[in-house]
């Protein structure tokens, strides 16, 4: 554990954003998980993060956008460990930033052997002797603020971009958890299914994340908040404009949403009965970049009748509990001892 004693590093590195903890500064910086490479030789990277996202389908045939990260887990570690170390450079603003700091990093506890496998490669790769490995759902409750470390069922539902983990924590371990390969990203793939569907119009996934931002609920809408899309006509091909309004959008986010609730409200008929008490008291945490949709606490909270906690950046709650992990020396002991996290 010597490589733990100062300077901490946190990083989530998750299907839709990378994002960088630093101690004693907080969350530094959020770039997109992709990169741009060449199409006949991918180890040929032109741009990372916001630059690739930039740059794509603005340049040649020669070049495609790639993730380096697929549900939640390390597909390519070469790729990996090049966009770490680049956004880590960039948010501690030096070269070589593994080399004298400390460096937690998670991965969703569902993720197969192979999968923590390619992640521990890939932070070697980027240039850290040692790493600790933190199970996310773990660190979005030690990121969120909640006390894990005490013989009392937690129960965190962490929405991310590619996955849904749905976790019941005690002393600092995970008693019990689910998977789902349902987020923020199949909230977007929905809107886009449904805008095609009922008005025709082919429009790109940032585009429905937009519109989720702007006029999206998990609740029915009170108002009928309208905006113009533009797109291209399912059956001309030619470009074209519908009027969208809350409603439409409520309508395209039911289906995701529900199956969330309803895998929520699985994992609670299936809690441990001497957890159940807790889980009465405290209620569930809700965290993940998901959270921030309108209305999502409160569909949760009439679904579960639970109550429902939401920290005041769940966006940011896996990475500043990687961050913490990374700092505190007793932490990472603990959470090891409790297989929570791993050294690599």
């Amino acid at each position: 554990m010597g490589v733990f004693s100062s300077g901490g590093i946190g990083i989530d590195m998750g299907s839709g954003s990378t994002a960088v903890y630093l101690e004693n500064e907080g969350v530094k910086l959020r770039e997109p998980t992709c990169a741009l490479v060449n199409r006949e030789n991918a180890s040929d990277v032109l741009a990372l993060g916001r630059d690739a996202q930039r740059m794509a389908g603005r340049t040649d045939d020669a070049s495609i956008l790639v993730a380096p990260v697929i549900d939640g887990g390390v597909a390519d570690s070469e790729l990996a460990a090049i966009l770490m170390l680049s956004v880590a450079e960039k948010a501690c603003e030096k070269r070589r930033p593994f080399e004298k700091s400390r460096l937690a990093v998670t991965v969703p506890h569902g993720a197969t052997r192979v999968e923590r496998a390619a992640l521990a490669t890939a932070t070697g790769l980027a240039g850290a002797k040692k790493a600790l490995i933190v199970k996310a759902p773990v660190a979005a409750a030690i990121g969120a603020g909640v006390r894990i470390d005490r013989p009392q069922g937690v129960l965190v539902i962490s929405v991310g971009c590619a996955v849904t983990e749905i976790s019941i924590l005690s002393m600092n371990g995970v008693v019990a958890s689910r998977t789902m390969k349902t987020g923020s990203m199949a909230f977007d793939e929905a809107i886009v299914r449904y805008i095609r569907r009922v008005k025709g119009l082919v429009i790109s996934p940032s585009t429905a994340e937009d519109l989720k931002k702007d006029i999206g609920s998990a609740v029915r809408p009170s108002e009928t908040n309208e905006v113009l899309l533009r797109g291209r006509h399912v059956v001309t091909g030619k470009p074209s404009t519908e009027s969208i309004c809350a409603m439409d959008v409520y309508l395209a986010l039911n289906e995701p949403i529900r199956a969330i609730v309803e895998a929520i409200c699985d994992a609670l008929y299936n809690v441990p009965p001497e957890l159940t008490g807790d889980i009465l008291d405290s209620g569930l945490y809700l965290t993940g970049g998901g959270a921030l949709l309108d209305g999502f606490a409160e569909r949760l909270k009439t679904e579960t009748q639970l109550a429902v906690n939401v920290s005041a950046s769940p966006q940011d709650d896996t990475v500043t509990g990687a961050g913490k992990c990374a700092s505190d020396d007793r932490l990472a002991r603990a959470l090891i001892a409790a297989h929570s996290a791993f050294e690599v």
